[in-house]
């Protein structure tokens, strides 16, 4: 699943530099309680279980009215940003949260009184109680104070009338610190509840159609480098790893394209030698004298698509290995989700999470030219 938008909140605020630029934007602000549990998706979390939770979200909304292209492609979405407080109901283990987050919101429904909508966003985490190997050794869902989230929400919203919306939540939550801090398994809790959003100056905006953007024919050639940091084990110290890539790819609808290229990747010799120690550690029938491999180059192909939000850019990814001379894990593909935005028209700066199926492998900071 996206994990990554899961993860780069700082990012996703630039969305609000497209939102519409009317001489009086129209804002509205909102509260939405929430009951859940956390969920045990692994069997070496034994405290977690589908506890009390409860919480409230606060947040602002600002329309959108299609100044810019993307934003009528998608339907004139909302750009959100949001303050959660969630108690997890176990204050020994688990404590408390706080989070702030920027998200859009999307409908597909023209019907003003009653439509069905979704938001998906990201942010930061801020944890009370962490994993610590004396003090709290069975929470192993969280051990990192800071940490990103993968918000989604989908709600049915009624106006009763043209100040006041009242909403049906079902809302997921997911906190992760993208292996900069072990053990790293995460967190996820499904929640739901009813708010009430306000509108105070509901005013008229006018709304344009884009009938300008045409797909673009060309073929792109895109280079990226980026740097990660990294814990292999319940340590402080951190790794670094490294990673290139390069790929081409083509518009293929009004909001989207599609890529193919390689990525190539490094991890330096002593977190290899970390994690191969672990491995031979755990896994009884690794032989006595086994000698790892400390090759810590990676070479893969990778495949996806690019949700095109103006400078902003979305980005989906799947990667298989072609080169893959670690043993510690038996992988042969990878996940890889984020953002890039573009400054200058062929210059962007990039953060994406890669995992292997529900694992991190890392967070990269990128920088890179699209030629």
């Amino acid at each position: 699943m996206i994990r990554a938008l899961i993860i780069f909140a700082v990012l996703l605020v630039g969305l609000d530099a497209h939102a519409q630029e009317a001489k009086k934007p129209i804002w509205s602000f909102g509260a939405n309680p929430y009951y859940g549990g956390v969920l045990r998706y692994k069997p070496n979390m034994p405290k977690l279980k589908l506890t009390n939770l409860y919480g409230i979200e606060l947040y602002a909304n600002k329309m959108t009215n299609g100044n810019k292209a993307w934003q009528s492609i998608f339907n004139y979405p909302q750009v959100g940003h949001a303050f959660e407080y969630y108690n997890y109901g176990d204050p020994d283990e688990l404590g408390e949260v706080y989070s702030l987050s920027s998200y859009l919101d999307f409908t597909t429904s023209k019907d003003k009184k009653g439509q069905f909508r979704f938001n998906i966003g990201t942010g930061l985490v801020y944890s009370t109680r962490t994993f610590d190997e004396e003090t709290n050794p069975e929470n192993k869902a969280v051990s990192s104070t800071i940490s990103y989230i993968l918000r989604g929400t989908m709600h049915y919203e009624v106006q009763l009338n043209p100040n006041y919306y009242i909403n049906f939540n079902a809302a997921f939550r997911h906190y992760s610190n993208g292996k900069l801090n072990m053990p790293n398994n995460g967190m996820n809790f499904p929640a739901i509840g009813v708010g009430l959003r306000y509108v105070p100056n509901p005013g008229n905006l006018t709304f344009y159609k884009d009938t300008t953007t045409r797909i673009d024919p060309k073929l792109k050639f895109n280079l990226m480098a980026s740097r990660s940091w990294r814990e292999v084990w319940r340590e402080d110290f951190k790794h670094t790893a490294y990673s290139a890539s390069f790929y081409v790819s083509k518009q293929v609808t009004r909001f989207n394209s599609a890529l193919l290229g390689v990525d190539g990747f490094w991890y330096d010799r002593e977190s290899m030698k970390r994690a191969h120690s672990t491995w031979k550690a755990g896994d009884p029938s690794v032989p006595e004298d086994f000698e790892p491999d400390l090759d810590g180059r990676q070479l893969a192909i990778t495949a996806g698509t690019e949700i095109l939000l103006g400078k902003m850019i979305v980005i989906v990814q799947g990667g298989y290995y072609l080169f893959k001379p670690q043993k510690i894990y038996d992988a042969t593909w990878y996940q890889r989700y984020g953002l890039k935005y573009y400054p200058l028209k062929n210059a962007f700066g990039q953060i994406t999470l890669k995992a292997h199926s529900r694992t991190a492998d890392m967070v990269e900071f990128g920088v890179g030219v699209t030629l």
